[in-house]
């Protein structure tokens, strides 16, 4: 009932207002601006149409502003887990490129540790080759002296034998020589 009476006193007020309105305008000459009436009854035609419209759609409107609200606190929130889960996702990106870094630095540790073995048994392996080979070369070189000594040996011994032989012929070519050998032969013969 008060909806009613309210919307009736509404619509007398609304008529009264265009009934003033009306009126100013049948004189031939344009409202006056001035009066006080029409500046009141144009308050309430304002009024009237402010209210019909808060009544008729104050509900779908704050419908509206609720759905609105609820569309922005709901792109808020997606807002907010994009950018967490983007942060997230940085957060794991730097750290698979710190573990990529210790992992490209210990490869690194890795390597020089293992070029270094590998040089330092290279060079044990060209140390023991050379020691080897020194070891061979000098058993050569003493077997070659050996070899040499024993062939002057031989050769001293052969000329030895060939000079005495010489000298001894030589030497025994005079019969004086040869006669006095046999007697000392004969004696020496004689006392055994």
């Amino acid at each position: 009932m008060r909806k009613v009476g309210f919307w009736g006193v509404l619509g007398v007020m609304l008529a009264a207002g265009v009934a003033a309105a009306a009126e100013q305008g049948g004189h031939g000459g344009g409202p006056d601006l001035h009066s006080p009436w029409v500046l009141v009854w144009k308050g309430i035609n304002i009024a009237v149409v402010i209210g019909a419209l808060v009544y008729f759609f104050r509900e779908p409107f704050l419908r509206w502003v609720e759905e609105y609200k609820n569309r922005i606190i709901q792109n808020i929130r997606e807002a907010e887990q994009e950018h967490r889960k983007a942060k997230e996702e940085l957060e794991k990106a730097r750290k698979a490129l710190e573990e990529a870094k210790e992992k490209y630095e210990e490869s690194l540790k890795v390597a020089e540790e293992t070029a270094r073995r590998e040089r330092e048994t290279i060079l044990a392996q060209a140390r023991e080759i050379a020691e080897r080979i020194r070891e061979k070369a000098e058993k050569v070189v003493e077997i070659e002296t050996n070899k040499a000594k024993e062939e002057l040996r031989r050769y001293a011994a052969q000329k030895a034998i060939e000079l005495s032989e010489r000298m001894l012929k030589e030497v025994f070519s005079d019969p004086e020589v040869q006669k006095k050998y046999a007697e000392r032969m004969l004696s020496e013969l004689s006392k055994n």
